[in-house]
């Protein structure tokens, strides 16, 4: 009940600031994004208000584990640049630049909107239906192109980008034992979800683990399911999520005060991952 009230409260003051700062004014959002006819600056103090206590927010959250009110914390931004992010930002952009809102105006000016708004709200509702079914689809474009691409962070601890059920047998003679899906099967096609390589991967011999990280969602009992399965494990571990960057947080979260945060960033960072961001979380991690 207590999060509800708060949830409802931030809800009023978020509303209450997008009205105020003319958020819900779709003639100053075009005249915003019109930068080479009648441009129109102001929405830039709005923006820059906005990023500004998120910065120190951003700056308290990764020294705490938990949120104060329970749950989980939203994973920090990612920086690879792929198709869902590309296609994604394009089509939002267009949306805003059309119609003048987005999805917390919208719901904001529900009261005044009238028959426009609410056309509008009802359209992005059901594109939010429709998207995860299509981020299936480019995921499945993309699939060949990123399988099997093994960064070893440790001699015993691997992690790569979404596999295919062909992969395994090649990761079964490059000697790994046990694998560890690191990814919800809501992000990738039903021939691809965790019980369907876990039987695949059994047939072989090898250990299976289903241990999803949910974005925004990467807890202290995900760290220890992956920690137990890799003291378990035989041979050398390999997992795997969407691109690597999920099980290689996991692995940090695993070796904190074990191994030193500035190796961990700089063992990630070869591998691509840029977890520079994640030092205070890690070290206050270390520190319980």
């Amino acid at each position: 009940m207590r999060r509800l009230g708060f949830s409802a409260l931030a809800g009023g003051i978020f509303g209450a600031g997008l009205l105020l700062s003319g958020m819900t004014d779709t003639t100053r959002v075009q005249g915003w994004l019109d930068v080479f006819g009648d441009w129109d600056p102001t929405l830039a103090f709005v923006l820059g208000g906005a990023i500004l206590p998120m910065a120190v927010a951003w700056r308290v959250a990764a020294r705490m584990y938990h949120p104060v009110l329970g749950g989980a914390f939203p994973e920090p931004p990612k920086r690879e640049v792929g198709p869902n992010l590309v296609i994604g930002s394009v089509l939002f952009g267009m949306g805003w630049a059309l119609a003048g809102l987005c999805p917390g105006p919208a719901l904001a000016s529900l009261g005044f909107g009238g028959w426009g708004g609410l056309v509008f709200l009802l359209a992005m509702v059901t594109a939010m239906v429709f998207a995860p079914m299509v981020r299936q689809r480019i995921d499945t474009l993309t699939l060949f192109r990123s399988a099997m691409d093994i960064r070893a962070l440790t001699p015993a601890y691997a992690v790569s980008p979404q596999i295919e059920i062909s992969d395994l047998a090649a990761l079964k003679a490059a000697g790994f034992t046990t694998i560890i899906d690191n990814r919800p099967d809501g992000e990738i096609p039903a021939h691809l979800h965790g019980a369907e390589v876990k039987t695949a991967a059994e047939a072989l011999g090898l250990t299976f683990v289903i241990n999803p990280v949910y974005p925004g969602a990467l807890s202290a009992e995900v760290v220890a399911v992956q920690k137990a399965a890799v003291e378990a494990a035989s041979g050398p571990v390999f997992a795997y999520c969407a691109s690597g960057n999920r099980s290689s947080i996991v692995w940090m979260l695993m070796n904190a005060g074990k191994l030193p945060v500035d190796e961990m960033i700089a063992t990630t960072a070869r591998h691509g991952y840029n977890h520079a961001a994640l030092r205070d979380q890690i070290e206050a991690a270390a520190a319980r």
